[in-house]
């Protein structure tokens, strides 16, 4: 199952319990007074970031996400339970949007945020006896708990996003860089979903390094893309295959302008010519390698621990 990003789901909070209409009838008191218990709580929708979640790719089908409702009140006195809250697992790096605005960030594992409260309980006619309200027939049904849709959008922490064209080594310089081993292929789209290594600045902090899909051959963006991903990158590194005959400025211009929608203007950009090892780098590159003999790699390698730490 390929990579998700952004999933819409419904969540609904749980209803309070209803309040109780009740009269004490016990041997030694006949005529006792009103003893009806209140209702419980509804129990509220909670999403919380778990670091076993990878993706929202579990969103696909569970779509519905329900709160237990809170127990109705009874006599005697007694009150209904309180609904349990339900937690909904999501991935660490997950913003939460409702009716367009942002509402929520959970950015670090076991972050939790309420996203839909539990409706309040019902109220016994035990409540409402009084001096003057003796025998008091009122009671109070509990409340509906919130409801809403909800879309959620995954952002990894991405430092530096590797883009280019189908074939154009993208993933083979993500392991010459990182020592990654994600699975490359002589043939176009081989990469479904972001292809991910670590990058370590010398201090024992790994950066995130992504080889992101989503750009077909026209430039245009593919189905199931992962390109919101570059949103938190800091460098954007832009892959041209050196053995493509085709004008390099032609096929920059077509991935600058396919990437252009989530591209942070803060990020540096820098142009990689890949597969050296087969035909010269064309003009203007910033860097030129080959992840089959390690040239440049190395000194490629220092400029982004350089940029990123």
């Amino acid at each position: 199952m390929s990579f998700t990003d952004r999933a819409q789901i419904h969540v609904q909070a749980g209803r309070g319990g209803n309040g109780c209409l009740s009269f004490r009838r016990e041997a030694h008191s006949p005529k006792g007074g009103p003893d009806g218990g209140n209702g419980g709580r509804g129990g509220d929708v909670v999403l919380v970031a778990d670091e076993q979640m990878i993706d929202l790719t579990q969103f696909r089908h569970a779509v519905h996400h329900k709160a237990t409702v809170g127990g109705d009140g009874e006599g005697r006195n007694k009150h209904g339970r309180n609904g349990g809250d339900l937690e909904v697992s999501v991935p660490p790096g997950t913003r939460v949007f409702r009716d367009d605005e942002e509402i929520a960030v959970l950015g670090a594992v076991g972050d939790r945020v309420s996203v839909a409260r539990g409706g309040g309980g019902g109220v016994g006619n035990r409540a409402f006896r009084s001096s003057t309200q003796r025998a008091p027939r009122i009671t109070v049904p509990g409340e509906d708990g919130e409801g809403t849709w909800l879309v959620l959008e995954m952002r990894l922490p991405v430092d530096v996003a590797i883009v280019g064209m189908p074939n154009s080594g993208k993933t083979s310089l993500l392991n010459a860089v990182t020592g990654a081993s994600a699975t490359v292929a002589p043939y176009p789209h081989t990469t479904k979903e972001p292809a991910l290594g670590p990058l370590d600045d010398g201090f024992g902090e790994p950066h995130l390094v992504a080889d992101l899909p989503g750009l077909a051959a026209d430039g245009s963006e593919r189905n199931g893309a992962a390109l919101g991903q570059l949103e938190r990158a800091k460098v954007i590194l832009h892959c041209v295959d050196a053995s493509d005959p085709w004008d390099a400025d032609e096929r920059i211009a077509l991935v600058r302008a396919g990437i252009a929608p989530y591209a942070p203007e803060r990020a540096r950009e820098v142009i990689v010519a890949t597969k050296c090892d087969l035909e010269d780098p064309p003009d203007g590159v910033d860097f030129a390698t080959s992840a089959e003999t390690g040239e440049g790699i190395p000194e490629l390698r220092e400029a982004l621990i350089e940029w990123i730490a």
